[in-house]
């Protein structure tokens, strides 16, 4: 699991939430599910940031922006891994 600040804010409400419980396991329920939620929100800011740079680039209709983002996402090398993208937002 990522150690970056996300992690440790996960963490910290787990511990807020869960306390001092002995269920180790509602706890570790609890602590994946923040993190299921983490990543959905990731994965619509990227799907909302690939819209708007299709508006940007002159896309007209939903087709078109539908072919654009196919071509920028042929283009990448593919979806990074969330610890990796967690390593890179801890250095910028």
């Amino acid at each position: 699991m990522s150690s970056g600040p996300t992690a440790k804010l996960i963490d910290e409400l787990v511990q807020a939430v869960g306390g001092t419980a002995r269920d180790a396991r509602a706890r570790h329920v609890l602590a994946q599910a923040l993190h299921g939620l983490v990543r959905l929100a990731r994965s619509e800011q990227l799907l909302d940031m690939q819209r708007d740079a299709a508006r940007a680039m002159g896309a007209g209709s939903r087709r078109e922006a539908r072919a654009l983002i196919r071509r920028l996402g042929t283009r990448s090398q593919g979806q990074l891994r969330l610890e990796l993208q967690d390593s890179e937002a801890d250095r910028a």
